[in-house]
């Protein structure tokens, strides 16, 4: 077991009570239709998984599928957006979108969305931003989708000719695109080169809000928040923690509340810090650690909690929850599960419960992480591999937190995609 740290509160070691390793769900095999080595990348809370194989042959293109969680072998391949070109599938939405990327026929890549209730139709691509005649300006060649939400907006990167990254949004079902830093002023706004990180599933005037990094002058980056008014995306940035020089979003929910972490020059305390936004315009609260770990915010749930990662005293990494205003009360440590010293948590759920991969027994096993509430204990449900195999790992977790999926390596070290609906 990883060495527990005292926080300084008596209250957090309460909260980080010692979790247990229960293998109580199991995996579903969903197939190997589309190619040999297949893995699971997205799922949402009906069950509905997608992700890509690798064919056995090693000319053939990438093959993204369809499958239902709760029938084994049910892989469906998507269509591709022209004949014998690869595409690959990135996210699903809880509404049925699914965002990817496809060769198109003059070979460049191109967004594309599919529906989950019509695999076998072609998929839309995502139209770049238009030419403008006054002031002369060409239509942009390809898009690229950085993030989605719920809904199935995508919001991604309009590219020109000459590779300048303009931030644009496709609502769902919809291939045209709104530019987020628009202006009446001619060409003014493109070309932002912001990273999207996130999008809300709440609406302002019909369009979600988009949480996303984007450099200044100074080289210094900074976080951003855009919401949308009547007419066009005003932008917020938000407010860097005091005594940092810089931060960085990761993530923002349906309340507009959104983290990160922040950068402090002084690298012989606490270089890196949990930043919680608790509305774009706030100062962010920080968390520094008494033992002075370095941690790091990686996403925010609707119900305000943080999953952020640590480093303790021995180099290892680990992970916590942490509610900001509850200060370091809000903290619960992630402990690593029986026969394991790491955690590698990636997702938070709306139910508070964290999808993660640790080192059991020193292979590679995807874990369900509980919190304590009521008196209960946390808990871990660590999953056992199928197929004659001993490693598996997540890397999908739905919203509600009712299914996760991923990969499992077989007694034949195939990768076989996965998924398992949760308790």
């Amino acid at each position: 077991m990883m060495k527990m740290h005292s926080l300084g509160f008596a209250g957090c070691l309460l909260l980080s009570a010692v979790s247990l390793t229960v293998n109580a769900a199991a995996y579903t095999n969903l197939g190997h239709e589309a190619g040999a080595q297949c893995e699971t990348s997205g799922i949402n809370d009906s069950g509905i998984a997608m992700g890509n194989c690798i064919p056995a042959s090693a000319s053939a293109n990438n093959v993204p599928w369809l499958a239902d969680t709760n029938t084994e072998n049910s892989q469906v391949a998507l269509k591709p957006l022209v004949a014998e070109q690869p595409c690959r599938a990135l996210n699903i939405s809880n509404a049925g979108w699914i965002g990817g990327i496809c060769k198109n026929a003059n070979n460049v890549n191109t967004a594309v969305v599919w529906n989950a209730t019509t695999p076998n139709n072609t998929p839309t691509p995502l139209k770049p931003l238009p030419g403008v005649v006054l002031p002369l300006r060409a239509a942009d060649v390809k898009t690229i989708i950085m993030a989605s939400n719920q809904r199935g907006d995508m919001v991604g990167w309009s590219i020109s000719s000459n590779q300048e990254l303009s931030t644009v949004i496709w609502l769902a079902g919809d291939d045209t695109p709104k530019r987020v830093f628009s202006s009446l002023l001619g060409l003014l706004g493109y070309n932002d080169k912001c990273v999207p990180v996130g999008v809300s599933d709440s609406l302002s005037n019909g369009y979600p809000s988009i949480a996303m990094n984007c450099p200044r002058t100074n080289g210094i980056t900074i976080p951003q928040v855009a919401k949308a008014n009547v007419t066009t995306y005003t932008i917020s940035s938000l407010p860097i923690a005091t005594g940092a020089n810089r931060c960085y979003v990761k993530g923002i929910n349906n309340t507009l509340q959104s983290v990160g972490y922040c950068e402090y020059p002084d690298t012989a305390t606490n270089p890196v810090r949990t930043a919680a936004w608790m509305t774009p315009t706030a100062a962010p609260l920080t968390l520094t650690l008494s033992i002075k770990s370095k941690n790091a915010g990686r996403a925010i749930n609707n119900k305000g909690v943080v999953l952020a990662s640590r480093q303790d005293d021995t180099g290892r990494v680990g992970d916590l929850t942490w509610i900001p205003l509850a200060g370091l009360a809000g903290i619960q440590l992630i402990q690593p599960p029986t026969g394991a010293v790491s955690t590698q948590a990636f997702g938070i759920a709306d139910n508070n419960t964290v999808a993660l991969n640790s080192d059991v027994d020193q292979y590679l096993t995807g874990c369900i992480w509980s919190p304590a509430t009521g008196g209960n204990a946390a808990a871990t449900h660590c999953l056992a591999s199928i197929g004659g195999g001993k490693k598996n790992w997540l890397s999908t977790f739905s919203q509600s937190g009712s299914y996760a999926g991923g990969v499992n390596l077989n007694s034949t070290q195939d990768m076989d995609a996965v998924a398992v609906e949760l308790p």
